[in-house]
């Protein structure tokens, strides 16, 4: 063994140190080095004592090379740029292949996200344009027992009262009656939704009038402001000040005329003018209104029928509002409502994100995550393509660390290599999102402005989507491959090829777990849908014509006037039965009754309830379980009732003891009700609420109607609507023909359901299109990467079947894998969805095996193909090449 001082550092580094540095250093250095060496082989093996040595020499090497590239090139930021983006388009036209797939990974995801962001943002931009909206509040009234009243709606005077009796907490109050009525001038006639209500909407709200005093808009009780469309639609101009119109009351079919004083810009979408979905064309005066023959309905506490709203003052909260509202309630109503109803305010500002349970917030989750994961998935086929084909760029990366290359340059530059493929990715993702505005406009029932018109909210968003896509997509690869060894990379070899495989194929599982997850969902939302419209509700709407019944006389000449109309339409040959009601199938009826069964055990029950006449059963094809939909012959008995299962049960009869059983109201002294009947429980209302019980007056003792609905029984449905609307036309003059078929009022109820498959569908397509692009990308690497692997293979004997075998095993795993951990997730997600539902499909396995092996089968073909092509090679051609 010899001495410590008799070992000799290798030579090689010094001759290399000799090409680069001064003569007049180099004793210098080389005494360094010798010592450096000597006290490294003092405390070291003597193997690792060179190996230091020769580290130092290259470090010495690259620090003297870097000192001379600056002195000669100093560093010039925006030419350094320039130069990663130059070699980042070199790099994505020579890999033209692996570029294409991460470019469409990425304008899959891009676009997507776009429609989904600029979805998200009209959202949360309605109300945003109304005047002080953060201090505008909407009256909600929540009731103990929930058939005593809406939500939506309040007593008359309690806005007004609130403002005069705390003026120091409210600045302003706005209430309005909802209407649904003709509005003509001169020959032309029109069915609109009016709001008779106070004046002080304009100033409250802000919205913008063209024509008239933005200040006063309102003359006086006779004045009317309308929407520009209105007055293009009424007169075909849009400065229509002091032109007289219209509007039909409910009393003897008289007309209330009003002189135009303002006309409005069209209001977009909003919780005051939309608060129950409907457009207001019309503003009218509350006070000297005749529309309604029992007087003005803001000014008395006997009905909760009107919507309230608030405007508090700067600071005001409505928990300051709580007590106020306690002692008003108490001051003006009995002592039966103090103890059912309590009264909060809700912001306008956020009203239709909470509204109906939260369906838009819930919407916006559902699709944001959608987003989430499709550009996700596009960003790990980002990653595991350049990680997977980083080889390719080590010698480069090597040379760069040599030529004194830091880190943190390499990293800006494979993250600019990242954004500039994200930037292509975008630019094509633009033209999509143009092309595709339509069909999402359809699909979400919302407006997607042009990318020429995009706010700067939208602009701000689309750089921040792209940019973070593009430093999200780049910075593990920029970490992974600027931090590899120098000797190893100048070599081609990846340091971490054993933890990048590992990477790769948990990232692939990933993809699998979230695709499977959203392809369950689809498959269950889009069950769920066909189960509401497979669904035996209990009545038939196929082939039901819902004609609004105009003119609204709600009186007895009325309801006959109606009547006459209805038997005259029915003499048409095509229509098989009419009936004129108040109410149809699409909605829980707002009104109840108190009710008690006489000779009982004394309970009273509130019942919702309507008016309809004798015909409504066979109209609706409802089952009539005992007794009759009133008298079919003999004329119109008064004071009969028909009753549900449902409110027969909650009364304590059965359908059979119902018939002829004496009911009485307490709250309305009379003469007692007969139970002419019992039909069969029927969904009144949407699916997610269960049957409640319902009870039925005959509309000539109702005194109220809004619909006249036709069965059809006909092949021809372009002829029959002719014949009856000429019909209509002959027996209702003046009134419009406004009508609907009942199997399209009955999909308007699940809206958000039909978006949210359409949408769930859209999303599972495209998830499924990035995995499998991403698959196909991985394994046609995998097979470049193993050509001469796959030919020693085919020498030895292996035939094209086992080559299939030995790449699709390694996949098999990884989608059983996901599998395994998305059907559990898959279950919780669509179960609490499911659980919205009164009536809902059951649980099964039957999707989760059809989405396992829709992907397993899909993924080997994909892989079979690759692999087919791959063994067809010459295996002497393959071991020749480099």
């Amino acid at each position: 063994m010899k001495h410590v001082d008799d070992r000799q550092p290798p030579g090689w580094p010094l001759k290399i140190l000799r090409l680069f540095i001064k003569k007049e250093y180099l004793e210098e250095i080389e005494g360094d080095m010798e010592e450096l060496f000597r006290d490294n082989a003092e405390h070291f093996s003597y193997r690792k004592a060179k190996r230091i040595y020769a580290w130092e020499s290259l470090g010495l090497l690259r620090s003297s090379l870097l000192k001379k590239w600056k002195t000669v090139y100093p560093i010039n930021r925006s030419g350094m740029f320039k130069n990663y983006f130059t070699i980042g388009f070199r790099h994505v036209l020579r890999h033209k292949f692996f570029s294409a797939i991460n470019i469409l990974c990425l304008a899959i995801g891009i676009t997507f996200s776009l429609i989904i962001g600029v979805y998200v943002l009209n959202q949360y931009n309605i109300n945003a344009s109304l005047k002080n909206v953060n201090n505008q509040y909407i009256i909600k009234s929540n009731w103990k027992v929930k058939e005593m009243g809406l939500e939506f709606t309040t007593f008359g005077p309690l806005a007004k009262t609130m403002k005069e009796e705390y003026p120091s907490l409210v600045t302003n109050y706005y209430r309005y009656n909802p209407v649904t009525n003709v509005v003509s001038a001169g020959d032309k006639f029109f069915k609109e939704d009016i709001a008779i209500g106070d004046t002080t909407f304009i100033s409250m709200y802000g919205f913008p009038v063209l024509y008239g005093n933005k200040e006063h808009p309102f003359t006086d009780n006779s004045s009317a402001a309308i929407t520009e469309t209105m007055a293009m639609k009424l007169f075909g101009e849009k400065n229509v000040i002091n032109k007289v119109i219209s509007v039909l009351t409910t009393r003897n079919g008289l007309k209330q005329d009003y002189k135009v004083s303002a006309v409005l810009k069209d209001i977009p979408y909003n919780s005051v003018t939309h608060l129950i979905g409907s457009n207001y064309t019309v503003f009218v005066p509350t006070v000297g209104n005749n529309y309604y023959g029992g007087g003005d309905p803001t000014e008395g506490w006997n009905g909760a029928f009107e919507i309230g709203m608030l405007e508090l003052r700067q600071g005001k909260t409505p928990q300051d509002l709580i007590m106020p509202f306690r002692q008003v309630l108490a001051k003006y109503t009995p002592e039966n409502i103090q103890k059912n109803l309590t009264v909060e305010l809700v912001p306008v500002r956020s009203y239709y994100l909470n509204d109906h349970n939260g369906a838009a917030r819930k919407m916006i989750l559902t699709l944001s995550l959608a987003a989430l994961f499709i550009l996700l998935m596009a960003v790990i086929n980002f990653v595991n393509i350049n990680i997977g084909t980083s080889s390719y760029r080590l010698k480069e990366i090597g040379l760069r660390k040599v030529f004194g290359g830091a880190k943190a340059q390499l990293i800006a530059q494979f993250i600019t290599e990242a954004v500039l493929l994200t930037v292509m990715a975008a630019l094509i993702s633009l033209v999509a999102y143009q092309l595709l505005r339509p069909v999402f406009k359809q699909v979400l029932n919302t407006e997607f402005e042009s990318i020429f018109h995009f706010n700067l909210a939208a602009i701000i968003y689309l750089l921040v989507l792209v940019f973070a896509t593009g430093f999200i997509a780049g910075v593990y690869p920029a970490f992974v491959l600027s931090s590899s060894r120098v000797i190893n990379a100048v070599k081609g070899k990846i340091d971490t090829a054993r933890g990048g495989l590992v990477l790769r194929k948990t990232m692939l599982t990933f993809q699998f777990t979230l695709a499977i997850i959203v392809f369950i969902c689809a498959l269950t939302v889009s069950r769920q849908v066909s189960y509401v419209f497979s669904k035996d509700i209990g009545y038939d709407k196929e082939q039901v014509l819902v004609i609004t019944a105009f003119p609204k006389q709600w009186d007895s000449a009325g309801i006959n006037r109606m009547i006459g109309i209805k038997d005259a339409l029915s003499q048409i040959p095509a229509v098989k039965s009419a009936s004129l009601s108040f109410e149809i199938p699409e909605r829980k009826p707002p009104n109840s009754s108190e009710m008690q069964l006489i000779n009982g055990d004394g309970r009273t029950v509130l019942i919702p309830s309507c008016g309809v006449d004798e015909n409504y059963a066979a109209t609706f094809g409802l089952k009539v379980v005992s007794g009759s939909c009133f008298a079919q012959y003999g004329g119109h008995i008064p004071n009969q009732v028909v009753l549900n299962e449902a409110a027969a049960k909650a009364l304590g009869l059965t359908p059979e003891s119902a018939i002829n059983r004496k009911i009485k109201i307490p709250s309305a002294p009379g003469a007692a009700l007969t139970v002419a009947g019992v039909v069969k429980d029927f969904n009144y209302s949407s699916l997610q609420d269960k049957i409640e019980p319902l009870a039925l007056f005959n509309v000539r003792d109702w005194l109220a109607y809004r619909y006249l609905s036709l069965k059809l029984n006909t092949t021809n449905i372009g002829e029959t609507m002719a014949r009856i609307r000429d019909k209509w036309q002959e027996v209702s003059p003046g009134a419009p023909f406004e009508y609907n078929f009942m199997d399209e009022k009955f999909q308007s109820l699940y809206q958000s359901e039909l978006q949210l498959k359409k949408a769930a569908n859209i999303a599972t397509v495209l998830n499924l299109v990035i995995v499998f692009l991403g698959i196909f990308g991985v394994v046609t690497f995998t097979l470049i990467k193993r050509t001469k692997e796959i030919a020693v293979r085919k020498v030895l004997g292996a035939n094209i079947s086992n080559i299939i075998v030995l790449f699709a095993k390694d996949y098999a795993w990884l989608i059983l894998i996901a599998n395994v951990v998305a059907w559990p997730l898959s279950y919780l997600i669509t179960n609490k969805w499911l659980q919205s539902y009164a009536y809902r499909v059951n649980q099964d396995i039957i999707p989760y095996v059809i989405v396992c092996g829709f992907v397993f089968i899909t993924a080997f073909t994909m892989i079979a193909i690759q692999c087919f092509k791959a063994g067809l090679a010459n295996p002497v051609k393959s071991l020749r090449t480099e």
